[in-house]
């Protein structure tokens, strides 16, 4: 994994040069395909406690590319491939795309994610966080959804992002009817041989599931790796533990997600059969500042 502010200025950069609208987040998440991309859409088909699961998980954004209605709200977003210019044969590149991250409630009124989504008062007056992107909610605009799903931050209760620590607790300005994500609340580590799965919104895609994969590196007191396929966006996504279907961590970075194809025209998923470089942020340090 790049050091954070590589990674900052590679992600501007980047998306700057392929006319992707700024990015309305700091992103240090640059992820990765392990092996085959087998990353699917969340809809009415994914199993019942999938579904369950994603209702709780929210599409972080700037107000900037929202019309916020009384009844309904539009997000903007062209499509992946436009964006990125992504290579047609890639996964999701005809639906909708926006700078962003994820995030997920683990009370009521109060939603995790990673700590470089988050930094300040002013992310927190001009961010908005909304549930239910999903599919079924595309249109040519970009994505529709009821007005009421949309919330905004009331205040950040604790962020960090130092060393290995990235992480925030987002008050929210109003409690959500949703139900709250569990959260692994013992003081023991994931286990080495566990496997974990991931729900988000990579390069503001809709609700999206990373399929398990297992932990590939479990030393470190506040961060473990894994081989989940994943991308910008998906900072701040939960990482569960696939037997218990708990909340492990929060994603918070990981390695280079594109490469141009032979000819130079197009970019492509960069593919790693490696052990997993895939940054997950310990839910243990959330711990003590959930009331």
């Amino acid at each position: 994994m790049r050091h954070i502010l590589f990674l900052c200025l590679f992600s501007t950069a980047f998306f700057a040069e392929l006319g992707f609208a700024k990015l309305p987040v700091f992103n240090s998440g640059i992820n990765a395909v392990y092996g085959t991309d087998d990353r699917e859409l969340i809809t009415e088909k994914s199993s019942t406690q999938i579904k369950k699961l994603a209702g709780a998980v929210a599409l972080i954004v700037s107000v900037d590319v929202l019309d916020i209605g009384f009844f309904r709200t539009t997000i903007k977003a062209s499509s992946l491939k436009d964006n990125l210019n992504m290579c047609v044969s890639e996964n999701f590149v005809t639906r909708p795309s926006v700078g962003g991250c994820t995030g997920f409630l683990v009370a009521p009124d109060i939603m995790a994610t990673a700590g470089h989504c988050f930094q300040n008062d002013e992310d927190c007056a001009t961010k908005k966080i909304i549930f239910d992107v999903d599919s079924h909610n595309q249109n040519k605009n970009g994505y529709v959804v009821l007005s009421h799903n949309v919330y905004s931050c009331k205040e950040i209760i604790k962020a960090e992002m130092i060393d290995e620590h990235d992480y925030a607790l987002i008050r929210l300005d109003h409690a959500s009817k949703r139900m709250p994500l569990k959260m692994n609340k013992s003081t023991n580590k994931i286990a080495d041989d566990a496997t974990v799965f991931m729900i988000g919104h990579p390069l503001g895609l809709p609700l999206i599931l990373s399929k398990s994969a297992p932990v590939s590196d479990n030393r470190g007191v506040s961060i473990f790796k894994t081989a989940l396929d994943s991308f910008e966006g998906n900072s701040g996504s939960p990482v569960f533990n696939a037997k218990t279907f708990e909340v492990e961590g929060i994603l918070v970075n990981g390695q280079e997600d594109f490469v141009l194809d032979s000819n130079g025209e197009c970019y492509r998923n960069k593919s790693y059969d490696g052990a997993g470089g895939e940054g997950v942020s310990r839910i243990g340090d959330l711990l003590p500042f959930i009331k």
